[in-house]
């Protein structure tokens, strides 16, 4: 399955609040999102991740959920020290 183009997104109050306590900045969000290193399917809902030389972490990880309704997608949370399988 060929992972969506996202150019619309969100954020939900439980992922900004997980993005200021793994301080990812948003720079390193929209990257994250716009050119991911990995992408996998889970359903309605699809997991990003990507490596940042800077970062000393894994491989840091969104999980996203299209709204239908609103053309856009929710950022529902992320992640450090993801392991993508």
């Amino acid at each position: 399955m060929k992972a969506p183009k996202i150019t619309q997104w969100v954020l939900s109050p439980h992922a900004l609040a997980r993005i200021q306590e793994r301080k990812i900045t948003a720079s390193e969000l929209s990257q994250l999102i716009e050119t991911p290193d990995v992408e996998i399917p889970q359903g309605p809902k699809w997991i990003f991740g990507k490596t940042f030389v800077a970062r000393s972490d894994n491989l840091v990880a969104a999980v996203l959920l299209e709204r239908k309704d609103k053309g856009l997608w929710v950022v529902l949370t992320v992640m450090d020290h993801f392991e993508g399988k």
